[in-house]
């Protein structure tokens, strides 16, 4: 697995790198987060764009990018529009998802975008390339909150994932079970194993899945989403307490 460098951090190499999601409303508000963020140590940042003021204008949403990024000259910052089935605040149109990430990922700030699968195959490659054309990472995702599928079902999607230009191929999955975690993990590490090119994302969401969130290094994911104040998702550990755990499993891995 070739890690993917971007700045000063190299995801896919050592430890999973942290990331915590910026939910304001405000720019002022954002750069607060991004402030205690970077206190706290955090390595990445996904700018949640569903929560902004900004959502439903691309050009105003392109020239926040700009202002974040310009707060983030080591830090790799993610664009994410979630959708309300994908656990976001709103659905819009695929024309105005497309034209949204559109104007943020021409502005040329941002370092990774986030590619609902929803959308279908058709306008995930549309984003895609003009994420490459750009200079822009693309992540393309996919979240469950109903349950886990199968090992064999999610390592499909991850490599239809990568096939379709995904430099992050992301599954997110609701565990109900310790089962469901070992599910996710087992995909996680065959994925890992036998197909992937580049970094993975994965996570198993709730109590049951919160082990998945700490122990990627091992199994093949190379990013965590953490909790700084707020959790986006359920099952998130503490950013704080989350950098001490996967240290330790570092070490561990290392001897």
């Amino acid at each position: 697995m070739k890690p993917l460098v971007i700045k000063d951090v190299s995801i896919g190499e050592g430890a999973p790198k942290t990331i915590v999601s910026v939910m304001d409303a405000t720019t002022e508000g954002a750069l607060a987060t991004i402030d205690q963020g970077l206190a706290a140590g955090v390595d990445c940042f996904e700018w949640r764009v569903d929560f902004s003021e900004n959502v439903h204008d691309p050009a105003a949403a392109a020239e926040e990018s700009r202002v974040l990024a310009q707060a983030l000259p080591k830090n790799p910052l993610l664009f994410t529009f979630r959708s309300t089935s994908q656990g976001g605040q709103l659905t819009i149109p695929v024309e105005e998802y497309v034209a949204l990430n559109k104007a943020v990922i021409e502005a040329e700030a941002i370092d990774m975008v986030d590619i609902e699968t929803w959308i279908g195959d058709a306008a995930v490659s549309d984003l895609v390339a003009c994420a490459h054309a750009h200079g822009v990472a693309a992540v393309v995702s996919y979240h469950n909150f109903a349950g886990t599928p199968s090992k064999d079902w999610m390592v499909a999607l991850l490599t239809h994932m990568q096939d379709l230009g995904a430099d992050i191929p992301k599954i997110a999955v609701m565990a109900k079970t310790p089962a469901d975690a070992l599910e996710l993990l087992a995909a996680t590490e065959e994925m890992a194993r036998l197909h992937a090119q580049g970094p993975l994302l994965t996570m198993a969401m709730g109590r049951d899945g919160s082990i998945t969130r700490l122990a990627g290094e091992l199994f093949g994911s190379a990013l965590t989403f953490c909790a700084l104040e707020n959790a986006s998702a359920p099952g998130q550990v503490d950013v704080s307490q989350a950098r001490r755990i996967m240290a330790d499993l570092h070490e561990v891995l290392g001897k």
